[in-house]
């Protein structure tokens, strides 16, 4: 149930919202071979005024020359003259009553201006009937060629409709939500589907959007709590009358809530899977100058991303390229060279960098093994960054240039570097050499942070928690479970219940939720 603010605000927007029809292009902006432009809500079904239908004028130009012959001359004339002055293909009308076509079937029409009947364009209208609709509301969509010109001309007779007006970002999936046509993290999903990249991204989104995966275990959850916290109200309320003992129900709800608790913190405990699926998992090129960072960058982009030069700190900003690697969203960040330095600006760029290996979820610590050779590892052990729970890759670039003595040598270091459990690999960024290893190493990292074999099932850790307002809420319900099992008397845990039911129904969009409404719909395309 929704609390009376929240009622009173969504009625007060809903019967604003009804009384407005909203149109967008909801196919992508630019030329395109079709666009589909979306109508919805009330007064959808009068774009009727702009169609008239199609293939219809062939069936008069023959029944008008098949009744030549019985009919006088200037009669005959008359006919043929007002069938030949249409186009072939159309009709000679407009005003189609969109409600009486079939719902859910695509119609031939022609598009005509509504002012003055101007031909506008010819295509398929198709219109979905409230409830049955994406919005909930009547739509109406309409199929037209994908010029610039054209999509331009029918946003521009639509907006001369009465009662239309041009949706605003995410508006349509908005009023699927207000309608019941979607929960907040099936919105979110259809968010992440629109910009899905990857096809592990892809794959996740449909769950959340199309099978309402999240939205049943957040609602499973929810549903145990409030079903002890009935419980302890029924003990409170009749359990003199029923003979109902109240120890004996708060020793069933402790037993059901410290079951739930569990399960939720090990959610919270569990490595962010969904999220680095939805986010992509960022990795951190570093090192000192010239070690190879910026060629390193190049050669996983495939492309001349980054600038290259002998001279030491020519990079000095951060510079991101995103990758697929095994089906998964990568973020490289190349980034300053660490050394001690004068130059300001330099130094600001050293500084970014130790952030961006903070930050990142795999740190590529490269070395150059024609210099002195020393573990990018262990150089990043002796700076601010921190390590913990970081997968670390120490890479030892240029060994085109290897000599027999550094090899010797380098391989001490490196079962030193394994000791301490790091990954350890050799490259050439010049020649190729061990890049394919290189890569392969990478990518058995990504798809193990992005999979887990703990005791919580695969699918539902990553579903769990694909945001960070998800997290947050989580862990509030946490918080409220933890102080009904400390609470003193049975009143007082039943309200903690409610409290941490209300974190889990603030997740699907149950419980006050108009604060975050625009957080939600924000980065929804126009048509959407």
């Amino acid at each position: 149930a929704l609390s009376p603010r929240t009622s009173r605000a969504m009625s007060t927007r809903a019967a604003s919202v009804g009384r407005e029809t909203i149109y967008a292009l909801a196919s992508a902006h630019g030329r395109a071979g079709v666009a589909v432009v979306r109508v919805s809500g009330p007064n959808a079904r009068a774009v009727g005024a702009l169609v008239g239908t199609r293939a219809v004028v062939e069936d008069d130009v023959e029944r008008a020359s098949a009744s030549a012959s019985a009919t006088p001359r200037a009669s005959m004339t008359a006919s043929t003259s007002s069938a030949s002055t249409m186009p072939r293909g159309f009709a000679a009308m407009r005003g189609v009553d969109v409600g009486a076509l079939p719902p859910r079937a695509m119609r031939a029409v022609e598009f005509r201006r509504a002012s003055d009947g101007e031909a506008l364009d010819s295509g398929f209208i198709v219109w979905f009937a409230a409830p049955r609709s994406f919005t909930g509301e009547d739509v109406v969509e309409l199929h037209i060629h994908g010029s610039l010109a054209v999509q331009r001309a029918m946003l521009d007779a639509l907006g001369g409709l009465d009662g239309f007006r041009a949706a605003e970002a995410g508006e349509f999936s908005r009023r699927a939500f207000r309608n019941g046509k979607m929960d907040l993290t099936q919105a979110e999903g259809l968010a992440d589907l629109l910009n899905a990249e990857t096809e592990a991204q892809r794959a996740q989104a449909l769950k959340l959007s199309r099978y309402g995966a999240q939205r049943a275990m957040y609602e499973r959850w929810r549903k145990e709590l409030m079903t002890c916290a009935a419980h302890c109200e029924a003990a409170l309320d009749f359990g003199e009358e029923e003979d109902i003992s109240s120890d004996v129900v708060e020793t069933g709800v402790r037993a059901r809530v410290e079951a739930l608790r569990e399960t939720l913190q090990g959610y919270l405990d569990a490595p962010a899977r969904g999220e680095l699926i939805r986010r992509g998992v960022r990795v951190a090129l570093v090192g000192a100058p010239n070690v190879g960072k910026s060629s390193m960058l190049n050669a996983l982009a495939g492309r001349e991303a980054a600038i290259v030069s002998p001279h030491a700190g020519t990079t000095r900003d951060v510079l991101e390229v995103a990758l697929e690697l095994g089906g998964y969203k990568v973020i490289v960040s190349d980034t300053a060279g660490i050394r001690e330095t004068a130059d300001d600006v330099e130094k600001l760029g050293i500084e970014r960098a130790l952030k961006r290996a903070d930050d990142a979820d795999v740190v590529v610590a490269l070395d150059d093994v024609t210099s002195d050779v020393t573990s990018g590892a262990q150089a990043l052990k002796t700076s601010a960054v921190n390590l913990s729970n970081k997968t670390v890759i120490t890479v030892w670039n240029k060994i085109d240039a290897l000599s027999p003595g550094k090899r010797r040598e380098l391989l001490e270091i490196e079962n030193e570097v394994a000791a301490d459990g790091y990954d350890v690999s050799r490259v050439s960024c010049v020649t190729g050499e061990g890049f394919d290893d290189f890569v392969a190493t990478l990518t058995r990292i990504v798809k193990n942070k992005c999979s887990t074999n703990d005791h919580v099932d695969d699918d539902a850790n990553a579903l769990a928690i694909t945001r960070s307002r998800h997290r947050v809420n989580l862990a509030r319900c946490v918080q409220a479970l933890d102080a009904a099992l400390d609470a003193r008397a049975l009143e007082l845990g039943a309200e903690e219940l409610k409290h941490a039911s209300r974190a889990l129904g603030r997740i699907t969009g149950a419980y006050d939720v108009e604060d975050v409404l625009d957080v939600v719909f924000k980065d929804f395309c126009i048509g959407k």
